[in-house]
């Protein structure tokens, strides 16, 4: 009881050490607290991660330095960390699931605080022989792969479509679960909608700067135009879907957060990058060790990116893999 009283004192003080302006409306509990925030850092770089794992080595770097004043906010299920990471403000999140929570997390985001822009990062699955286990893929484009029209049996459709007649045992022929048509989506923009696309482009100024990194041999880092990212609800671990997302999309590498990111950024004119590590293949065993290695490989290719942005040398002391 008087820790909750102390915690409730701290927040109550921080409810009147400034005045109300904007974020925020005036009536919320949270107004003068991310005000306060506002004052100490003036705008920060939002960091959406994809696991517990990439949060604690994020924290646990000796280039992050946690907020003294309000070193995180919970809200709606969300925590919100604060502090400095390469000596720039950033705030800090999990990503969360399904990807409707990752998109209302990133424009709760970008409602609250003064974001300069988003950078999302961590693990995902590579479906390209381009990219090893523990490489990293900064790509140009992301997809919604999971928007799906399951097609009557033998409908004629002119849009990529899986064909599931093409994967019978032992041999391709007809199947009454016909086809799965891949769906445009709606692109939503600071003016307005009205487009429907595939694929949403990434912050071109954003891809120029990550163009500089070069880390030598390892890790070997891919961006460029060749380089695509698919996302959906769905855990890609079967090996002919991947090949599929591959072959008929340009699909590099799949997740479950990067779409929503990058349409949520657009939406709302935020300069916004993707930054994943390929920790797994489908098709293939799951190996912890590779998996940590990748996880320590996409931080360094964050560290090196942020560091770029204010014209810092994006050189590594030493290579990680």
């Amino acid at each position: 009881m008087a820790s909750m009283m102390k915690l409730l004192a701290v927040v109550v003080g921080l409810l009147f050490l400034v005045p109300d302006t904007m974020q925020l409306p005036v009536n919320h509990p949270l107004h003068s607290v991310v005000e306060r925030l506002t004052v100490d850092a003036g705008s920060y770089l939002g960091l959406v991660i994809s696991t517990s794992g990439d949060e604690s080595l994020l924290t646990n770097s000796t280039d992050y330095e946690p907020s003294l004043t309000v070193p995180y906010i919970i809200f709606a299920g969300r925590k919100f960390s604060f502090g400095t990471f390469k000596s720039k403000p950033v705030v800090h999140v999990l990503a969360g699931k399904p990807m409707a929570n990752v998109a209302a997390t990133v424009q709760m985001m970008i409602d609250w605080f003064p974001i300069k822009g988003i950078i999302n990062y961590g693990s995902a699955a590579t479906l390209s022989n381009q990219v090893i286990i523990a490489d990293v893929v900064i790509p140009s484009q992301v997809a919604f792969t999971g928007v799906w029209r399951w097609e009557e049996y033998e409908s004629k459709v002119k849009y990529p479509s899986l064909k599931i007649g093409e994967y019978n045992v032992p041999k391709a022929g007809a199947n009454y679960l016909g086809h799965i048509t891949s769906l445009k989506t709606e692109l939503y923009e600071p003016t307005g909608s009205g487009s429907r696309t595939y694929f949403f482009d990434v912050h071109a100024e954003w891809l120029q700067l990550a163009a500089r990194i070069n880390f030598g041999e390892r890790p070997t880092v891919h961006i460029g135009e060749a380089y695509r990212c698919g996302s959906s609800d769905i855990y890609v671990s079967n090996s002919a879907y991947g090949a599929f997302l591959n072959k008929k999309l340009n699909i590099t590498v799949a997740d479950s957060a990067s779409a929503a990111v990058v349409a949520t950024s657009i939406a709302n004119g935020v300069p916004h990058i993707v930054i994943k590590g390929a920790s797994n293949r489908p098709g293939t065993e799951y190996d912890a060790r590779l998996s940590e290695v990748t996880k320590k490989n996409v931080l360094k290719t964050v560290s090196a990116f942020i560091g770029g942005l204010s014209g810092e040398s994006q050189k590594a002391n030493a290579n990680v893999y």
